[in-house]
């Protein structure tokens, strides 16, 4: 990429003054994944970890199990390293926590654990620093970026994220942006991680562009 290119990303992708309308492909960006989930299963792709995943009336829905203590997750397979990620959200009635998070293609990084996540909670949302789980006091959690911000439960928003190298920018609405960096960020990042805390999330509408 030339350097009017790379300027042309950085600045429609992380730090636009305007923000791209949901669902437009950003300039200079191919569509690498799309789901509406217009169907009943998840399909090849897709892997779940932990809590209840389903379609159900064209959107996934997830819900934490209480009895294995520990927050709903899925997966979904596709590459990047620096591109805009945009979804549909809503938080339902006992929803305490939604998560969009990222991890480190293997052999990228000499750490265990994910890289980040934008963390929406019906009272705030954040960007966070995950821990290294090898070195846990040395390398903690971090919250890199953070706001204040009422989510209705029920109602729904767009999610939009954009990585370029070490520095992420994400926007819900015209809310935002919030805007973070951290060395490890710059890597290869070979899945979607989404988490639920309670019951439940809905998402629907996942659109991923990387970089031409």
């Amino acid at each position: 990429m030339n350097q009017l290119k790379t300027c042309l990303f950085v600045s429609l992708f992380l730090f636009p003054a305007v923000p791209t309308r949901a669902g437009e492909p950003p300039a200079n960006s191919i569509l690498a994944l799309q789901d509406s989930f217009d169907r009943t299963e998840l399909g090849d792709g897709w892997s779940s970890a932990k809590g209840t995943w389903r379609i159900a009336d064209g959107v996934l829905r997830g819900s934490e199990v209480p009895e294995e203590k520990h927050a709903a997750a899925i997966r979904r397979v596709v590459e990047s390293e620096n591109a805009v990620y945009e979804l549909k959200f809503r938080l339902t009635d006992q929803a305490k926590a939604f998560h969009l998070g990222f991890d480190p293609a293997p052999g990228e990084l000499e750490k265990r654990g994910h890289l980040f996540s934008v963390i929406i909670t019906p009272s705030s949302w954040k960007i966070q620093k995950h821990l290294d789980k090898n070195r846990r006091e040395e390398d903690p959690n971090e919250t890199l970026a953070q706001a204040e911000t009422t989510f209705q439960l029920g109602k729904w928003y767009t999610l939009r994220v954009g990585t370029w190298g070490s520095y992420v920018t994400a926007r819900i609405d015209g809310k935002g942006p919030l805007k973070a960096s951290h060395p490890t960020f710059a890597v290869k990042k070979p899945t979607l991680v989404f988490r639920c805390s309670g019951d439940g999330i809905e998402i629907d509408d996942i659109h991923v562009w990387t970089q031409r």
